[in-house]
Order: C-alpha cells, then sequence, then structure tokens
C-alpha cells in the first residue's frame, strides 16, 4: 500500500512538472519570439484598471506586502523551525531546497530577459518585471506548505481546509502583483508555473533517492499521532 501510494504521489508530481514546465517554455518561447504575447498582456492590464477601487486597491497593498519574498522567507524558516522541532527533517529540506532553487532561477531569469513593468503602477517598485517574484516565491511557499504539513490535520476536512487556505493565499499575493500594476499578466503566470516546476522537481528528486526514508519518516509520524 505504502508503495502504491508513493507511486501515486509521485506521478502527480511528474504531472505538476510536465505542465508548469511546458507553460513556462510556452511563455518564454512567445516573449522571445518578440511581441506575439504582448495582446494577452494588454487585455488583462485593461480589465484591471476598470475594477480598481481605494478599498481594493489597500487590500492589495497589504496581501503584496504579506506576500513579499523576504516576509515568505521569514515564514519559511519559522516553519522549518516547527518541522525541526517536530523532528521533520525530510520536510524541512523541501522547504529550505525549494525555495532557493526558487530564489536562484527566479534570478537568473530576471537578469536573462530584463523587460521592463508596466506603466501604470501602484505601488514604488524597482528591478525587471519578469518573471514575478511575489508568484514565484508565494507558489512555491504555500505549494510546499501544503505538502509539508499535509498530514498534521487529522481530518479529510482539516487536510481540504489546509489545501484550500493555499491555494487562496498564493492566488491573492499573485493578482495583487496584477492588480497594483507591478507586473504583467505573463510575469505572473511565469512565476506561478516557475513555483510550481521548482517544487514538483525537489519532490521528485527526494521521493525517487529518498524513497526508502520518506517511508520510514511517515511511518514514524503516523505512529507518533
Amino acid at each position: 500500500m505504502t508503495s502504491f501510494h508513493n507511486s501515486a504521489k509521485n506521478f502527480l508530481f511528474l504531472l505538476v512538472f510536465i505542465l508548469s514546465g511546458t507553460a513556462l517554455a510556452v511563455i518564454i518561447t512567445g516573449l522571445s519570439a518578440g511581441t506575439e504575447l504582448t495582446p494577452f498582456n494588454t487585455v488583462i492590464e485593461s480589465a484591471i484598471l476598470h475594477i480598481r477601487s481605494p478599498f481594493l486597491t489597500s487590500m492589495m497593498v497589504g496581501v503584496t506586502n504579506f506576500g513579499s519574498p523576504i516576509t515568505l522567507l521569514i515564514a519559511s524558516a519559522i516553519l522549518a523551525a516547527v518541522l525541526i522541532f517536530n523532528k521533520e527533517t525530510y520536510d524541512v529540506l523541501l522547504f529550505m531546497f525549494s525555495m532557493l532553487i526558487s530564489m536562484a532561477v527566479l534570478i537568473i531569469l530576471k537578469d536573462t530577459f530584463h523587460l521592463a513593468r508596466p506603466d501604470a503602477v501602484l505601488v514604488g517598485i524597482s528591478g525587471w518585471s519578469f518573471p514575478s517574484g511575489h508568484a514565484t516565491v508565494s507558489t512555491a511557499f504555500f505549494f510546499t506548505t501544503a505538502y509539508a504539513f499535509f498530514n498534521w490535520p487529522k481530518t479529510t476536512i482539516g487536510k481540504s481546509i489546509l489545501v484550500i487556505l493555499c491555494v487562496v493565499g498564493a492566488s491573492l499575493v499573485s493578482f495583487s502583483r496584477i492588480y497594483l500594476g507591478a507586473h504583467w499578466a505573463l510575469d505572473i503566470l511565469a512565476g506561478i508555473a516557475l513555483g510550481l516546476l521548482t517544487v514538483s522537481f525537489v519532490a521528485l528528486i527526494f521521493n525517487i533517492f529518498l524513497e526508502e526514508r520518506v517511508s520510514l519518516h511517515r511511518t514514524r509520524r503516523k505512529k507518533l499521532l
């Protein structure tokens, strides 16, 4: 049963890896080809301009501040400390490698493409636009959080609430960046794809090469519960 569970989990991560990698490759190819994807960015920007309001702007500023890479890296350190306290070494390493690799690839892509940000920006910001650091790091953070803490709730409802909160958290942070004009829509989609890609890659590597230790780790956790 454990072997089947691990195989199913690896298949899911492989599927996420393939889909997110394909999406990122399509976006990068389109950007490299020139202006083919510009209309998509323009349509989304126009739609966002029509829904802006003082109240929504204030809320989105709060969301984007919460979802900043620095804030989420601090949150990652706190969650890692919780995992260390509970002797969850595997999940600690998963957190560390997922976040670090996400940040490394993010920096490489930003320095490679040098894309300018939109003109209708509502917050002070600097640096290149593609891909979105907020979208990348928040996706990696919430994806890893959902995976690392999935077995902590004892009920299906609890697990579902955890996953829903993580999905909503990552989605709100990503949307806030488009709303505030800090990024183009494709920057956000690329960031989400990059976050999913790195976490699924790290999880696959860990599960394939540390499968025996992971199984022992999960068995030990069940006994403690």
